[in-house]
């Protein structure tokens, strides 16, 4: 297929390249970081000026964004992608959105002629760089047959929930899940630093206990060492968080008080000033009530 590519930022530039190695076209649009755009026309890809321009030559778009603020300004802005497509076009939000946002951006966008799912991933940057990605769908399975192949060039696993949104649905639940565990990781450290245990030798013991995952072993040598460079922002662990706990409330009558008291958690992360670093710096609010950087020796590293 010839597909436009809309947010080739730290997965999506890896993702984008899978599609060019699969064979697919691949056309890209101006973007406020100008390096992954270059490094992908080099790889193959067209560079246009709009998504307007892009969906006039092409038959799908993958949009990989923030919000549905962002997914509602590519699709219907002055240049966006209904002001260029041509009648069936396809248009796949695989950013983390809220559901009901969703439902909404797909009625007027089939109103003006073209066809939306959600198809939200999984995996991190490793998970696009490596091409194992787990992509979550929900809309229309015919639409979501047709882009199969293209998803399928960055994906391991596809999985389609059903209803447009639900695969959005499902990407909250999945991602409320894993930061409720980077929470948790960051008050199990705070309190054993608190005990005046050994933090390296309770971290090696967490590797041999019944507590082990990988986002412990992905968290906390990044705590030890300092390195609270953004994969995913605190910002937008919150964001997700939020949305996940909104959900909750609109859409059912479960009480979610673990997830409430981590959205909070990283609120006060936010208000310490760490939004802009790593979901992983949540801890960095906690080292201040504690007085002291939660590091070991040998790590080495800042947290600046």
């Amino acid at each position: 297929m010839k597909v436009a590519f809309l947010g080739a930022g730290l997965m999506g530039e890896p993702m984008a390249g899978h599609l060019l190695r699969a064979g697919h076209e691949v056309v890209v649009c101006a973007h406020r970081n100008r390096e992954p755009i270059r490094r992908l026309v080099e790889l193959g890809a067209v560079e246009t000026d709009s998504p307007a321009s892009a969906a006039s030559e092409c038959d799908a778009a993958l949009m990989i964004l923030p919000t549905s603020r962002e997914v509602e300004a590519v699709l219907f802005g002055e240049k966006g992608l209904a002001h260029g497509m041509l009648p069936g076009f396809i248009a796949v939000d695989m950013g983390t959105c809220y559901p009901a946002d969703t439902r909404k951006l797909a009625q007027r966008f089939a109103e003006a002629g073209g066809r939306l799912i959600d198809a939200p991933v999984t995996g991190g940057t490793e998970g696009a760089r490596d091409g194992t990605l787990a992509t979550m769908a929900g809309g229309d399975i015919e639409v979501f047959e047709t882009v199969k192949p293209v998803l399928s060039a960055f994906s391991s696993h596809l999985y389609h929930f059903g209803e447009l949104g639900s695969g959005h649905a499902a990407k909250l639940v999945q991602n409320m899940i894993g930061f409720i565990e980077v929470a948790a990781v960051a008050e199990g450290l705070a309190l054993s630093r608190a005990m005046g245990l050994d933090s390296q030798k309770f971290f090696d013991m967490l590797g041999n206990s019944h507590s082990n995952s990988p986002i412990i072993q992905w968290m906390v040598p990044k705590v030890f060492a300092g390195r609270f460079e953004a994969e995913a922002r605190l910002d937008i662990a919150y964001k997700d968080m939020s949305q996940a706990v909104k959900m909750a409330r609109e859409m059912t009558s479960l009480p979610l008080g673990i997830a409430n008291a981590a959205t909070e958690l990283f609120q006060m992360g936010r208000a310490l000033g760490f939004g802009d670093q790593d979901s992983t710096a949540v801890v960095r609010a906690l080292e201040r009530i504690l007085g002291t950087e939660i590091r070991t020796g040998t790590a080495g590293g800042s947290s600046e």
